[in-house]
C-alpha cells in the first residue's frame, strides 16, 4: 500500500495565518493528541491574521492541523475513529468566518529504522515500517519532532476526486521489514 504526507502547500500568495500564541507570546506549533479529546473545546474560535482576498486552503497545517469540510467527509469515512472538533477561523480585520475541524487521530509508533534526520532533529527522509500500519488509513507518526499526517492511497484519491485547493500530497517509503528464517 502506498501512503502521502498530507499538508498545506506552501508559498500561496494571501494564505491565512492562524493566531495561535503561547502565554510568552510566541507563535509555536501545536498539536492535540486523541487521549486528550475530552480536554477540547466541542467548538473553538481562532482567530487569523487575514487581508482582503485572503487564501483558506483545505489543510492548514501550522500551527496545527486543522481541515475544511470537504476534508473532514473523507477522513471520517475512511476512519470511524477520529475525532472531529469545531473551530470557527475568524478574521481579526474582517468579518470572515471560516469553519474548520481538528481531527483527532491515532498516533503510531510505525517509523523504520531507515528513516534519516537533519542534526536539529527532524526527518530529512520519513520510511514507514508496513508492519507497525497495521492496515490504518489516517494517522499521524509517533516519536518525530514534526506532526506529519498520514494517509493511505483509497484516502488520497478521494481528496484528490474533491478538487481541493492549497493542499499537497508527498509519497512516503513504506519499508517491508521481512524476518529470514535461519536454516
Amino acid at each position: 500500500m502506498e501512503y502521502f504526507i498530507l499538508s498545506q502547500k506552501q508559498n500561496i500568495p494571501n494564505t491565512i495565518k492562524l493566531n495561535l500564541k503561547t502565554d510568552s507570546g510566541y507563535e509555536r506549533r501545536q498539536m492535540v493528541e486523541k487521549q486528550y479529546a475530552d480536554d477540547v473545546n466541542d467548538v473553538s474560535i481562532v482567530y487569523t491574521k487575514d487581508k482582503k482576498m485572503s487564501f483558506y486552503a483545505d489543510v492548514i497545517d501550522t500551527p496545527t492541523f486543522l481541515i475544511s469540510e470537504k476534508v473532514k467527509e473523507v477522513f471520517v469515512n475512511y476512519d470511524d475513529s477520529i475525532i472531529v472538533k469545531c473551530v470557527i477561523l475568524s478574521g481579526e480585520n474582517s468579518d470572515t468566518k471560516k469553519v474548520y475541524w481538528m481531527p483527532l487521530m491515532d498516533c503510531i509508533d510505525c517509523m523504520s529504522p531507515e528513516t534519516e534526520f537533519y542534526k536539529d532533529g527532524s526527518f530529512k527522509k520519513l520510511v514507514l515500517d508496513k508492519a507497525k500500519i497495521e492496515g490504518k488509513k489516517i494517522f499521524r507518526v509517533a516519536n518525530l519532532k514534526e506532526y506529519p499526517v498520514i494517509i493511505n492511497l483509497d484516502t488520497a484519491e478521494s481528496l484528490l476526486r474533491r478538487f481541493l485547493s492549497g493542499i499537497e500530497m508527498t509519497k512516503v517509503e513504506v519499508n517491508e521489514i521481512v524476518k529470514r528464517e535461519e536454516v
